[in-house]
């Protein structure tokens, strides 16, 4: 593979990987992960190992932080397994409306569910979506900072490698 091509790759996975961190149907983080691994093993002598090991555990640390604000804003406000469930169904089918649909999908997955399924009134159901949307939010912001933070360290590190 040419080297343009790589830098092309890179660059592209790079951008998908921020792009990620927004739409939840791509793995942003691991993206710009791949990308690192792929243009050392391509291209060797511009990413070091210090960066590959520092953007692996960053990659972790933003699926963690995912996982952990959607379970927090949902347990927070009273709902349940099935308000996390309903808001990820909810914000992948909102995701077809763009970003005010991936919220609003949320949250109204979240309280379809908890009335259908937990049998919660329209209140406590409303609150579970309020707390499953308010946890997509903040976990979307974090994925976003940690994914842009990763991206200027490697690029960082293609300027000063």
């Amino acid at each position: 593979m040419s080297p343009e091509a790589v830098w092309l790759l890179t660059g592209a996975l790079i951008v998908a990987g921020v792009s990620g961190a927004i739409l939840p149907a791509l793995p942003g983080a691991p993206l710009i992960l791949v990308a690192a691994v792929l243009h050392r093993w391509l291209l060797p002598g511009y990413v070091s190992l210090w960066t590959i090991s520092a953007l692996a555990v960053l990659a972790a640390l933003s699926v963690v932080v995912d996982a952990v604000c959607g379970i927090f804003g949902v347990r927070r406000f009273g709902g349940g397994r099935w308000a996390m469930l309903g808001a990820g169904l909810g914000a992948a089918t909102g995701l077809l409306f763009g970003p005010l649909g991936l919220f609003a999908g949320a949250i109204a997955g979240a309280v379809i569910c908890e009335m259908a399924f937990d049998r919660k009134t329209l209140n406590d159901a409303l609150k579970a979506g309020l707390g499953a949307g308010l946890g997509l939010l903040v976990g979307t912001i974090l994925r976003l900072g940690l994914a842009l933070f990763m991206a200027a360290w490697l690029v960082a590190d293609f300027l000063i490698g």
